[in-house]
């Protein structure tokens, strides 16, 4: 058989004996193929030249070992190590020596992991209101700030992230007061804007002058917002008698808000 690629075997025979069926010495070492460090730990076998088994042995940590076998007049040697191809000898023939040494080369392997699976837990179900404002953002014709925006600017108020925007005007506020939102054409002239939140108008008739944004969320309750200053470009759900004004929609974390 030749030798394998995996093995290089050296052997040192010294006095041959007039007699065959003696004690022999079998003394190796174990080394890393590429390296050429020895191998501690590793585990090597030893069976007679039909495959039954003689014993085996761990390397030190020098990656020597030794053994004697008797009453044989051949082996085969296997050396295995986690981490490592094993490997195998050729029959190895005593012919009447009683020392013989070897060395045994492994050649490192990667190490299969088991198939990563990610699992992503949501803490609740995501909300169809809020797949509406990601679409609406995504396509449509209004202003929009998301959570990420807010993360970033960390407001104090939800309307400090209205003072900012074109066409938007804060009127009023301080001494204790929060100020009141105004846009599009009735900026300067009066007119409510028109202020959701979560689908659900806060703002109607006389009183709606009064609403104060900041009274009924705050920044860290709000997942998105939606400004439309034109009635042009306010969409159907948000459209009604009084909407002339613009429209201020907010959406709150509440109901399935997913952090991205």
């Amino acid at each position: 058989m030749p030798l394998s690629t995996l093995v290089l075997i050296a052997l040192l025979l010294l006095t041959a004996l007039p007699a065959s069926g003696q004690q022999v010495r079998v003394a190796g070492r174990v080394v890393d193929e590429e390296s050429e460090q020895p191998l501690p730990t590793a585990t090597v076998i030893a069976r007679r030249a039909d495959g039954t088994f003689l014993r085996s042995l761990v390397t030190d940590s020098l990656g020597r070992f030794e053994f004697i076998v008797t009453r044989t007049s051949a082996v085969r040697l296997f050396a295995q190590r986690i981490g490592y191809r094993s490997a195998g000898t050729p029959v190895l023939h005593f012919d009447g020596h009683r020392f013989l040494q070897v060395e045994v080369r492994l050649h490192a392997e990667a190490v299969l992991l088991a198939p990563l699976e990610v699992i992503v837990w949501l803490d609740v179900d995501r909300s169809p209101l809020l797949d509406d404002f990601r679409f609406r953002s995504a396509h449509g014709t209004g202003l929009y700030i998301t959570r990420r925006d807010i993360e970033a600017r960390r407001p104090m108020y939800v309307t400090d992230m209205l003072r900012s925007v074109p066409g938007v005007q804060l009127v009023g506020g301080g001494a204790g007061t929060r100020p009141r939102i105004e846009l599009g054409r009735g900026a300067g002239q009066g007119c409510a804007t028109q202020i959701f939140v979560d689908g659900m108008l806060m703002t109607r008739g006389a009183a709606a002058a009064d609403i104060r944004l900041d009274d009924v969320v705050s920044p860290g309750s709000v997942e998105g917002i939606e400004i439309y200053r034109g009635l042009s470009t306010i969409p159907p759900e948000f459209l009604n008698a009084e909407s002339q004004c613009g429209v201020v929609a907010v959406w709150t974390r509440r109901g399935g808000a997913v952090r991205r």
